[in-house]
């Protein structure tokens, strides 16, 4: 069975913004900074190379320790994930409830990434939301 996120869950903070560009060492420390702050499931909204790092993280989370409620990947375009220096790994089934929420850009890249990654994920039963 698939782990569904509640619709109703409260959240405590706001999202952990990560703009495009950000270098692993900054990504992890405003993820550990938010972590620090409170004992509620991150919400994490990551641009550009940052929304392949967060989609990295949402993936590897009980691994790293993280509880994550949510992700949000805008205008991304398949960076090298700029946590682990490598390409997005093929998403496997989820084993923490976590939503996913998709934004493409405006370019035909952006686009078909994102179109194949949210196919990937929802494959192996990720809650996956796409907006246009």
């Amino acid at each position: 069975m698939v782990p569904v996120p509640p619709d109703d869950q409260p959240t405590d903070r706001p999202p952990v913004v990560l703009v495009d560009g950000l270098s692993r060492e900054q990504v992890l420390e405003a993820v550990g900074d938010a972590r620090a702050t409170s004992d509620a499931p991150l919400d994490l909204e990551g641009h550009g190379s940052s929304g392949v790092a967060v989609l990295s993280l949402a993936l590897h989370q009980r691994r790293l320790g993280l509880e994550i409620a949510h992700v949000a990947c805008l205008d991304a375009r398949g960076e090298d994930d700029p946590v682990s220096g490598r390409p997005l790994a093929p998403p496997t089934a989820p084993r923490v409830a976590t939503a996913l929420t998709f934004v493409p850009g405006k370019d035909d890249a952006s686009r078909a990434w994102t179109a194949r990654t949210v196919d990937a994920f929802r494959a192996v039963g990720w809650t996956v939301e796409l907006l246009t």
